[in-house]
């Protein structure tokens, strides 16, 4: 009988000792329970001490946190909060504390230009009992602290920092009308016609690798109309195309997008204007859109959802959407006339039919293709978007033709639009 009390004493000595060493671990306070530490907001050297030792007079140097404070909220300061740690200057170490009851100020000595202003504090000094200074002297400085956040999360951090970019400008020199095209992978051409300049081999199966990385940039909401080339060449006193006759565009086609330009031509008005030609991955991209979505798989990899379409509005053909062959309108029409729904998803208009444009890009092969010529990368450059004599098919997105026969100073092949560099 006695072994088995003494066996349950034991055991509830043993329970007790765990669930005690067990509450005290909970109860432990974790370095990261307050993300808050003491900053100090200003520091007041002591100049004067008088009236038996209860008034002294401090001089405070403006500091970056305070350098701004208006007269008024440096008097608030002294407000709200009335006892400050007093320090001796050559060791920095607390010598006591200084109950303020009373700010005397003088308007001459706080003026915002001034590197620093003066204030008289009365009060009472309590010294500390381990200092063996036991008054205020000249020696000492008393400072003031507020409590601030020394890690904040991420999101937290830039929130309210944060400027995104506009989604539309204007530009200054030409006051064209600018859509953003955001930074990110793009996927390009199509998967499914080998045969064909625009076959891309890692369509169906995008990656980082084979997905191209555009920084952001503006691209022309509407492509260059007459009126405004007319504009350029009064300015700069160039040629104008040669089917403008007596060197005027058509009468009423002053909206009408300006063609028949030569690549070099098109490249001066780029120099003067401050923008510059779009290669075809940035034209690509304005008119479709990224072509993929990236997100996280349950093992952390990554993969990618295509989302590519062929025309800037969607797969499905509309002839009202985009002026082409099946248009049957059989000419150019007003850029501000085209319908707003065959919009591109970042809102540029026109990227179907209408007027073929230039791009920077030389006319090459995409990766992965074996066929080989001479000419490719060195000759001619891309032409995109299609036209109103063209089919449906030749005007789509991903479609691709090329201009520069025999050269790029006499083949006037398209129209075009520009584009302008994101910068943060």
């Amino acid at each position: 009988m006695n072994r088995l009390l003494i066996l349950i004493l034991i055991l509830f000595c043993f329970t007790t000792s765990f669930y005690s060493q067990e509450n005290t671990e909970d109860e432990e306070v974790s370095p990261f329970a307050t993300t808050k530490k003491k900053v100090q907001l200003w520091k007041g050297d002591v100049t004067g001490v008088y009236k038996n030792r209860l008034w002294i007079k401090i001089r405070i140097y403006r500091n970056q946190k305070i350098a701004k404070y208006s007269n008024t909220e440096l008097k608030s300061l002294f407000e709200t909060k009335k006892d400050y740690p007093v320090y001796q200057k050559e060791t920095n170490l607390p010598i006591g504390t200084f109950l303020l009851r009373e700010t005397i100020w003088e308007e001459k000595n706080i003026h915002p230009k001034d590197k620093y202003f003066e204030v008289v504090l009365v009060g009472d000094y309590s010294p500390d009992a381990n200092s063996k200074i036991s008054a205020i002297t000249t020696d000492s400085y008393i400072a003031s602290y507020v409590e601030e956040d020394f890690y904040v999360e991420p999101g937290g951090y830039f929130k309210g920092r944060y400027t995104p970019p506009r989604k539309s400008v204007i530009h200054p020199k030409d006051r064209k009308e600018m859509v953003l095209v955001t930074r990110g992978l793009f996927l390009y051409g199509q998967g499914t016609d080998p045969g064909s300049d625009n076959f891309n081999p890692y369509y169906n199966d995008p990656k980082l690798a084979s997905l191209k990385e555009i920084p952001s940039y503006y691209i022309d909401k509407y492509e260059v109309t007459n009126a405004e080339y007319m504009y350029f060449l009064k300015q700069t006193n160039a040629k104008p195309p040669t089917n403008w006759l007596g060197g005027k565009f058509p009468v009423g086609e002053e909206d009408f997008p300006v063609i028949n330009l030569t690549y070099r031509e098109v490249e001066k008005y780029a120099v003067w204007v401050g923008k510059r030609i779009p290669n075809e991955w940035e034209w690509e991209k304005a008119s479709r859109g990224p072509g993929v979505i990236e997100y996280t798989n349950r093992d952390e990899t990554i993969s990618y959802q295509i989302i590519t379409t062929k025309y800037p509005f969607g797969d499905e053909f509309d002839s009202l959407l985009c002026n082409t062959r099946e248009s049957k309108l059989g000419k150019t029409m007003s850029v501000y006339e085209l319908s707003t729904e065959g919009s591109s998803p970042y809102g540029a208009i026109g990227m179907c039919g209408n007027a073929p444009e230039w791009t920077s890009s030389w006319y090459e092969l995409y990766p992965g293709h074996y066929l080989k010529s001479f000419s490719f990368g060195k000759i001619y450059k891309v032409v995109r978007g299609g036209s109103f004599s063209e089919n449906a098919k030749n005007s789509s997105s991903i479609a691709r033709s090329y201009g520069g026969i025999p050269n790029l100073s006499e083949d006037r092949r398209a129209g075009f639009r520009l584009v302008m560099d994101y910068r943060d």
